[in-house]
């Protein structure tokens, strides 16, 4: 029996030393470290197989100070498929949180075309129409034009705010910027000198204007560009002196074709 404890005893001792190294400090004093002990690791580390690993749950705020020099990079990440992935944003105090992409900057729900404003992705405003039937307007000498109607051939007005009868039209916009303005008229007249264009009802002026000297049935053409109002009314108008028709259907044996043709689109 007494021998048998002497083994155990012995044995213990062996396994002891074979786990322990004897260690010299710079000072020259001697250290036994058990380097089989189980090392322990909180705060987003783990002890695993007497190893600190990253990874864990943090257990209290925690921040990572870099520099200019000293920065923190992670490479060979790989690209993300997944669309319910969201982004990791930066908070004013340089917190980590989990954001999310705003829908409106990458994929506008509005049809037309996608314009890129401040920054941001917006579909452009637009508006196209046509005449359904010619326009008769008489002759004015006053500082106000005639609205033209029967603009009511809808062909794109992406935020519906067009508005055409047989007697008059208007629109507005929904956002200030510049605006791009086109009008094309067939006018059947054979005197006088054409104002067509775009007007402000609100401030009661125009807009956009050209004035063409009429030799018997003459194509008025308006290609031009100005700011606009959020807020204000539009209408296109004409004017001269001497009455005149605008041809907004012309007939002949192949059939009947639009000709007279309205557009508005915003620029920026």
């Amino acid at each position: 029996m007494k021998k048998i404890t002497f083994l155990l005893l012995l044995l213990q001792s062996v396994l002891s030393i074979a786990q322990s190294k004897i260690l010299v400090t710079p000072h020259g004093e001697k250290v036994s470290v058990n380097i089989n002990s189980a090392a322990t690791a909180n705060n987003g580390l783990t002890a695993a197989n007497k190893n600190v690993q990253l990874g864990g749950d943090l257990t209290k705020p925690t921040t990572i100070s870099t520099s200019a020099t000293n920065t923190l990079a992670i490479t060979d990440l790989t690209t993300s498929t997944n669309t319910n992935d969201t982004p990791i944003v930066v908070a004013a105090d340089g917190t980590l949180k989990k954001g999310a992409f705003p829908s409106i900057n990458i994929v506008p729900s509005e049809i037309g075309t996608v314009i890129a404003v401040n920054g941001k992705l917006e579909v452009a405003q637009e508006i196209i129409a046509l005449m359904s039937g010619n326009f008769s307007i008489n002759g004015t000498t006053g500082t106000t034009p005639a609205v033209i109607g029967n603009i009511t051939n809808i062909i794109v007005d992406n935020l519906q705010t067009f508005s055409g009868t047989a007697t008059s039209n208007s629109f507005s916009v929904a956002t200030t910027g510049v605006y791009s303005i086109k009008m094309s008229l067939p006018v059947i007249q054979s005197t006088g000198t054409q104002a067509i264009g775009l007007w402000n009802n609100t401030d009661n002026k125009w807009m956009a204007r050209i004035s063409i000297v009429l030799t018997g049935r003459t194509n008025c053409n308006l290609v031009s560009s100005t700011n606009l109002e959020a807020g204000k009314t539009y209408s296109f108008r004409a004017a001269n002196t001497t009455n005149f028709t605008i041809e907004g259907l012309n007939l002949n044996p192949a059939g009947t074709a639009s000709v007279a043709s309205f557009s508005v689109k915003r620029l920026k």
